[in-house]
């Protein structure tokens, strides 16, 4: 079938009015919002018919009333598919929609005029996803979705356009972290790296974007005229002036997220990007996330050891030389601050791509959400904790951080800490052991060898969703545990034992880290100066 493109877009109070046109094929046809879910193994999609005001062969105009949308944080997919036809039951089958896709007038209007509803504290608004596809977005109003940004968007636009020439020979190099709200990872490491140890004509140069209402903003007071207010203009004009974003995450992390059509984030992704990693590759595949032909592609890509440089050339498609071995930045303060006298055990899901969106009815009936209850609860692993002294911190990550406040236990032995509560390095280094699921953030406590026990009680849902590079059941470095008993009595045994790692797990450590020099930052540096700068 003829591609279908939307050509005209009218919003008046909560209605949408919509135009779409094709070559043929659209006498028959209806126009929809799909609820795209982000679970993928979910076929079956709620949809919304638009309701037809003129249709011909070749153009549909349609309404839909948007006041009839649950007010939840969702993308709805703007799809078209057969009218009459097909049974609803069928159509809720997403692959018997076509997606629509937005013309070039039409994305552009986008960015300059001011299409959104607000509703009960949410917002509305429609943009474009991968492949320019049609999208209606809806998520919680922010503070920045005012007027007053979008007209420092367009200034520091304009001016960057103007003065561009003189821009390019400055060199700006910028560096963030994951929603620009912290400074405790890679990117501020390196970042503090650049401030200790170069010179002033280098470091003049170097710029760091964190959120004044960040939980570091106060720390890093040394180094304040390096760095950028989020979201402020000088913000918005250096992401545009920049040769090169120095990041532990993807490109748009470096802005808003989930922004309306802006001209910011349009240039954002044609900037060449040094990729610090947020933690080392193995039990997650993000490919289809940063692999060259991925969804936030990256020019340069740090890793720790050949073993990950292989799996960055094999399945991201990037080239080995584009690939430098250096290691961690956040690694150069690493060390052992964990205390005899006072074990901790650091407990650190990580997220679940298929309950980012849930509301919270939702994720309480997850098996992700009672099985760490029922953990934080379990009556013989308290007991212990009691006995021994010994304390329990769990941690949940970021992106399910807006559930933290659904779990809670009565034991004076465990803590609740939530994102940006207590610097996350900190709590990596202080613990005495790990207990996670499939984190990243485990090489940190393998680094500084102390024992890690995984409890992956839902392996085969996770490989179907995300999937592994790792072989679960032979290549990680700790003990692996399905079962919430066999957990607890594990750890038992580590308490009892003084949390001494098994030598199996420590002979495999040369294999997985190159250095433990604490000279990563050094190596990542000389690499930007002597091959990206150049290129």
């Amino acid at each position: 079938m003829e591609a279908v493109y939307a050509a005209h877009l009218k919003i008046r109070g909560s209605k949408l009015y919509l135009t779409l046109n094709s070559r043929g094929g659209l006498e028959d046809m209806g126009a929809y919002l799909v609820r795209r879910e982000a679970d993928p193994s979910v076929k079956e999609r709620q949809f919304l018919p638009f309701q037809r005001i003129f249709q011909s062969e070749q153009e549909i105009k349609a309404v839909l009333d948007t006041s009839v949308l649950p007010l939840d944080k969702a993308d709805w997919a703007v799809m078209v598919s057969g009218r009459g036809e097909i049974a609803e039951k069928q159509r809720a089958d997403a692959s018997f929609f076509q997606p629509v896709i937005l013309s070039g007038k039409l994305r552009a209007l986008l960015i300059l005029g001011d299409y959104q509803i607000r509703r009960s504290g949410q917002i509305l608004f429609p943009m474009g996803s991968a492949g320019h596809q049609m999208i209606l977005r809806c998520r919680p109003e922010t503070k920045y979705d005012g007027q007053g940004t979008r007209f420092r968007e367009f200034l520091a636009y304009g001016l960057y356009r103007l003065l561009r020439p003189v821009w390019k020979k400055k060199r700006v190099w910028i560096i963030y972290e994951k929603y620009c709200v912290s400074a405790q990872d890679n990117g501020f490491y390196f970042f503090q790296y650049c401030m200790e140890h170069l010179e002033e004509r280098d470091k003049k140069r170097i710029f760091f974007v964190l959120d004044r209402n960040s939980e570091q903003w106060d720390e890093i007071k040394n180094y304040r005229k390096n760095v950028l207010p989020f979201m402020s203009f000088r913000h918005m004009l250096y992401m545009l002036a920049a040769s090169l974003y120095v990041a532990s995450d993807s490109g748009i992390h470096g802005y808003l997220w989930q922004p309306r059509p802006n001209l910011i984030s349009r240039e954002i992704n044609r900037h060449e990007i040094y990729f610090l990693q947020h933690g080392v590759l193995g039990m997650k595949r993000v490919e289809d996330l940063f692999g060259k032909n991925g969804v936030s592609p990256v020019t340069y890509f740090t890793v720790s050891s050949k073993y990950e440089q292989d799996i960055v050339v094999r399945e991201f498609g990037y080239a080995r030389e584009n690939v430098p071995i250096t290691g961690l930045a956040r690694w150069d303060v690493l060390e052992n601050k964990a205390e005899k006298g006072a074990a901790r055990i650091l407990v650190m899901p990580t997220w679940r791509s298929w309950l980012e969106y849930s509301s919270d009815e939702e994720f309480c009936g997850s098996d992700y959400y009672r099985h760490y209850m029922s953990l934080l609860q379990n009556r013989r692993l308290l007991s212990v904790l009691r006995e021994t002294g010994t304390d329990l911190i769990f941690y949940i990550h970021p992106k399910l951080r807006g559930f933290m406040s659904n779990f809670h236990s009565d034991s004076g032995q465990v803590t609740l800490v939530s994102f940006g509560q207590e610097p996350l390095n900190e709590l990596l280094m202080k613990c005495s052991m790990m207990v996670t699921d499939y984190s990243s953030a485990c090489w940190d406590v393998y680094y500084q060898e102390k024992p890690v026990l995984f409890y992956q009680f839902d392996l085969e849902s996770y490989m179907e969703t995300n999937g592994s590079y790792m072989d679960m059941e032979t290549e990680l470095f700790g003990e692996r545990c399905t079962e919430e008993s066999a957990l607890v009595e594990r750890l038992e045994a580590y308490i009892a034992e003084g949390f001494q790692e098994k030598e199996a797990f420590a002979a495999m450590r040369d294999h997985y880290f190159a250095y433990r020099d604490h000279h990563n930052c050094e190596r990542i540096y000389a690499y930007i100066r002597g091959d990206a700068q150049e290129k």
